[in-house]
């Protein structure tokens, strides 16, 4: 965190914080994480996506690590920001939309095959084959 910081936002990010612990001990502790091609070593912040190595941002691999966790199924812009980013960053839309763009392109999915967009709701991790209907 810079300084200064206000106290609402320090209580946030220790919410954050508790949260993630009891989730992690909930999970018994997982350390890897799969969701088709893409591969997240949770211990060691390190990704994979196709046996290829991903440089990603912690935030970048914050927002793939929860949308892992729920591969498949759509979480919504709200549930992704306050997971990832906190309670008090519920409402910032546009961060999402710059990371997803970011992730894609790192992931050279510009066209949203994997890193699905459910306009008006949020994204998903999709392991099934997209259709190539031409």
């Amino acid at each position: 965190m810079t300084k200064p910081f206000g106290m609402r936002e320090l209580d946030a990010r220790l919410r954050v914080a508790l949260r993630h612990h009891a989730a992690d001990a909930d999970t018994g502790h997982q350390t890897e994480l799969t969701a088709g091609p893409l591969t997240l070593d949770l211990v060691h912040y390190q990704a994979t996506y196709h046996d290829e190595p991903l440089d990603l941002t912690p935030k970048e691999f914050d927002v793939l690590a929860y949308l892992a966790r729920h591969v498949g199924k759509v979480c919504t812009r709200r549930m992704i920001l306050e997971n990832v980013w906190g309670p008090a960053y519920a409402n910032e839309q546009h961060y999402l939309k710059v990371y997803a763009y970011r992730i894609r392109k790192k992931l050279h999915d510009e066209a949203g095959r994997f890193l699905q967009n459910d306009p008006s709701v949020g994204y998903r991790l999709s392991i099934e084959p997209a259709s190539t209907s031409g």
